[in-house]
């Protein structure tokens, strides 16, 4: 009688084990997921002020500083898109977000470059590589 108690703790926990190891796939898929879902939403707050930095440096030629608002916003987002999808542009391997970041990046330090110079910036480059950004978000 023994044995028979036994067993039935003994396909308990296999069967508990079993669960868990489906499971964590499944874990893993969601948590890839959510991070595409992040990274796309995000890419589009991007392509939103790049589109509001296009607008008001437009609107102001006259203040070329008028825009530092969006590009702080830009760069933000580009910090939380970096952190969720762990693509960190210090790390080694690439990947086309963390190619899309780099461009989004030098895009921003090119008009920085432009505004403390007190030119005019050109958002075209920008606008590129924001929309790489969305394109790289969407493919996961």
């Amino acid at each position: 009688m023994a044995s028979r108690h036994h067993r039935p703790r003994r396909t308990t926990a296999v069967a508990a084990l079993a669960a868990a190891a489906l499971a964590l796939p499944a874990v893993t898929a969601c948590s890839q997921a959510r991070a595409a879902a992040d990274c796309g939403a995000l890419a589009k707050d991007v392509q939103r002020d790049v589109g509001n930095l296009r607008r008001t440096i437009a609107d102001d030629s006259k203040d070329p500083q008028s825009g530092q608002e969006f590009i702080d916003r830009i760069n933000r987002d580009l910090g939380e898109v970096t952190r969720r999808t762990g693509a960190d542009t210090d790390s080694d391997g690439e990947s086309p977000v963390k190619d899309a970041i780099g461009e989004v990046t030098a895009a921003v330090d090119d008009i920085q470059d432009s505004v403390g110079d007190g030119e005019r910036p050109d958002v075209t480059a920008l606008s590129k590589a924001a929309g790489a950004l969305t394109t790289a978000c969407t493919k996961g």
